[in-house]
């Protein structure tokens, strides 16, 4: 091959980080919610990618 690498996944995991992400998408989707409810879905991928990763389920 031409190329050898180790590490093949898009995913690496990082449980920290993950809980970062969440909590921190987590207040800014209680912030949409209170000033632009209508734009909350918006928040919904990153929070709820980042819970899936916290919880070692990716």
């Amino acid at each position: 091959m031409i190329f050898n690498m180790k590490n093949k996944e898009e995913y690496t995991p990082n449980i920290s980080r993950d809980w970062m992400v969440f909590i921190a998408s987590s207040v800014f989707m209680v912030a949409l919610l209170w000033f632009k409810p209508e734009w909350v879905w918006v928040a919904w991928p990153f929070q709820f990618t980042a819970l899936a990763g916290a919880l070692g389920r990716l």
